[in-house]
């Protein structure tokens, strides 16, 4: 299936969109993490029990297909990130869509909150999300994958990025990755240039307060064995979101819809239904 594009709104950066399963079901919004792209999330989209939603996925700005502005005001800046997604709701007629979010688009999530509320999203399921950045209590949970070897991604030397994004890929999950799954991954980890990593690692934000005021439902997913977003940040967030539900997943790495995908798939199914019925 080919890329199409959406125009941000405001800057007009170009982002690929793809879209999977049932055009006239509920929409499902994926959004993927820190050097990622959206085929992150191909488990789903080749799921059964998810061919009945609408399912519309995006490859981030500075990310895959995605537009990459020069100007590193264009990934500091939350109101791009808002936009950014506001754009691909609004765009595409999706009406209160359940957004899925991994790891880094915790924090992409949050932006979109931000400038916009929650009155046009159904719900919202962090995975493995982070939900602060750049500050000391954001360090504390934050574990050695992003700590020592995310910063790996912004070196201009191309052979020590490459072993820095492969340390990455093959930590990232608790169980082995198949090699053409890996080469994949590290297709479209690197087509992010090393400026963009760097300037997204400088983010300082936190969304505490904000997602206090959260009133849609919440699904948190989580590896207990995540060593980029530690478990800490999911109890953390669990705490603040009223009414939130925490979901755990035993000897599961940073990518629990990778690692336990029938577990996922079931779970967001279930969780959707319910955002409809609210």
């Amino acid at each position: 299936m080919a890329y199409f594009y959406v125009k941000s709104e405001i800057d007009n950066t170009p982002l690929a969109v793809q879209e999977f399963g049932n055009r006239n079901g509920r929409p499902l919004v994926f959004i993927h993490g820190f050097s990622q792209s959206y085929w992150c999330w191909k488990k789903q989209f080749h799921d059964p029990r998810l061919s009945k939603f609408r399912m519309v996925a995006f490859d981030l700005r500075g990310h895959g297909c995605s537009g990459k502005p020069l100007d590193e005001a264009s990934y500091l800046d939350s109101r791009m990130w808002a936009s950014d997604l506001r754009s691909i709701i609004r765009s595409l007629d999706i009406i209160k869509p359940v957004i899925v979010s991994w790891s880094y688009s915790g924090l992409i999530v949050c932006d979109y909150l931000r400038h916009n509320g929650d009155s046009e999203i159904a719900g919202i399921n962090f995975v493995g999300a982070r939900t602060k950045v750049g500050t000391p209590e954001a360090k504390k949970m934050s574990g050695s994958l992003f700590l020592d070897l995310a910063p790996g991604f912004c070196s201009e030397n191309s052979e020590d990025r490459l072993t820095a994004v492969y340390e990455f890929l093959i930590n990232l999950t608790n169980c082995n990755i198949p090699y053409p799954d890996i080469y994949e991954m590290l297709g479209y980890n690197l087509c992010v240039p090393a400026r963009i990593c760097r300037v997204l690692l400088e983010r300082v934000a936190d969304n505490d307060t904000l997602i206090t005021k959260l009133k849609i439902p919440t699904l948190i997913t989580h590896g207990d064995r995540d060593t980029s977003v530690l478990l800490s940040m999911a109890h953390h967030n669990h705490s603040l979101i009223k009414n939130s539900v925490l979901s755990i997943y035993n000897k599961t790495g940073h990518a629990p819809f990778y690692e336990d995908p029938h577990r996922f798939s079931e779970e967001l199914q279930e969780f959707t239904n319910q955002c409809s019925n609210t």
